[in-house]
């Protein structure tokens, strides 16, 4: 035995010397094991971290491809309407041309549509409508319009038909505008 083992066996008793190299040892591998548990969770954190850079530039692009592909459609859909109506345009101008602008409707028969779910005649272009003073005039002179309490309120058969051509093209457009979503959402839903 050396000489500072026999100077502490003297003065330290042996329960004491094995608990402070018991204490020791544990300090040293709580320490350990802390040193090897913050490598493990630094690697945690590290990989995380990874991952959600990861995830996020992922949802970034396809946030981006999605705005793409929004914006490409939203083009083919405007350029479809800007089509549809020039079309339009070309049927209205037409449809006036072939009509003769008759009163086909009275102001009664008008109330009713008014008054009817989901119809109104506010697609009916109001330059297309005829002037209350030639609806008075033909209320005199033509005798089925007796008793009409309102003359000046009357739809001309252009007035029916351009509204027809307004419905037409109103539910064109919804058509083009659900394809546009269903292109948008599911390109590879085959439509008829």
């Amino acid at each position: 035995m050396t000489a500072i083992a026999q100077l502490v066996g003297a003065f330290v008793p042996r329960w004491l010397l094995w608990a402070a190299v018991f204490a020791a040892g544990g300090a040293i591998g709580a320490q350990l094991v802390a040193w090897a548990k913050n490598a493990e969770l630094a690697t945690v954190r590290e990989t995380h971290a990874t991952e959600q850079a990861d995830a996020e530039r992922d949802a970034r692009a396809a946030l981006q491809a999605a705005q793409a592909r929004g914006d490409e459609i939203t083009h083919q859909l405007q350029t479809a309407n800007r089509a549809a109506m020039l079309v339009q345009e070309k049927l209205d101008e037409q449809i006036r041309q072939a009509t003769t602008g008759r009163r086909c409707l009275d102001g009664a028969a008008l109330r009713l549509l008014d008054s009817a779910p989901g119809i109104a005649r506010a697609g009916v272009p109001e330059a297309a409508r005829e002037p209350a003073a030639a609806h008075a005039a033909s209320a005199t002179a033509d005798p089925a319009l007796d008793g009409i309490e309102d003359a000046s309120a009357a739809a001309a058969d252009t007035d029916v038909a351009l509204w027809a051509r307004a419905a037409a093209g109103q539910y064109a457009e919804c058509v083009r505008r659900f394809d546009a979503l269903i292109d948008w959402h599911d390109p590879t839903i085959k439509r008829p």
